[in-house]
């Protein structure tokens, strides 16, 4: 087996209680965000982007596979199997980075797992999980946005500050290359947002 490429959570989401979804959908629309998003993850090399079957049906059909990336599709119900090159089916987050570590890690430069709520839930204590790429949402009209999906970090408790620190905007720049644009204070509709990177300690 080769060796695993290095394993990246990218995530939007709304302080403080982490919210990232309501009824299988994004409750917001930001577009520095979503260009961020599709810069980081399809990258210089080629790179994995994993994700539950829930969140890739939520990608309309003309945007899926997303491009420049492979593919992983996560399902219980699924066999293993290599689907097209761009796309692969995988009955579980551990058989996909092992599918990608023996035959993929030549090509794959990072793994990043792009939701949803249960599987970022699961892969933030695995400790293969170095990076966190966080978007850090917050609402500037003070009102309750609904949710029903959130995430279980512990990383803003200060209790667990020892185990992920939260790294300063040069090493997020260098993180993700100096060539993908990152700005500081996004103002978009009603929502202010700030990009991200936190590092296991």
């Amino acid at each position: 087996m080769g060796s695993t490429p290095p394993i990246v959570i990218i995530v939007a989401a709304l302080l403080p209680e982490l919210g990232i979804g309501y009824q299988g959908k994004l409750p917001w629309r930001l577009s520095k965000e979503i260009k961020y998003f599709r810069d980081v993850t399809t990258g210089n090399k080629r790179n994995a982007v994993v994700m539950g079957r829930n969140t890739w049906n939520s990608i309309p059909n003309k945007f899926r596979p997303l491009k420049g990336r492979l593919n992983v599709v996560l399902s219980r119900t699924f066999q293993n199997e290599l689907v097209t090159p761009e796309l692969y089916h995988a009955n579980s987050f551990d058989s996909a980075i092992d599918w990608i570590s023996k035959d993929k890690a030549h090509e794959i430069e990072r793994i990043f797992v792009i939701g949803g709520g249960e599987l970022y839930n699961t892969v933030i204590n695995d400790s293969r999980t170095l990076h966190l790429l966080i978007t850090e949402i917050k609402n500037n009209l003070g009102e309750e946005v609904p949710m029903d999906t959130f995430l279980k970090f512990p990383i803003y408790q200060q209790h667990q500050q020892l185990e992920w620190k939260k790294m300063d905007e040069d090493k997020l720049k260098k993180f993700v290359g100096e060539d993908i644009e990152i700005s500081q204070n996004n103002i978009e509709g009603d929502y202010t947002y700030d990009f991200t990177l936190w590092e296991r300690t």
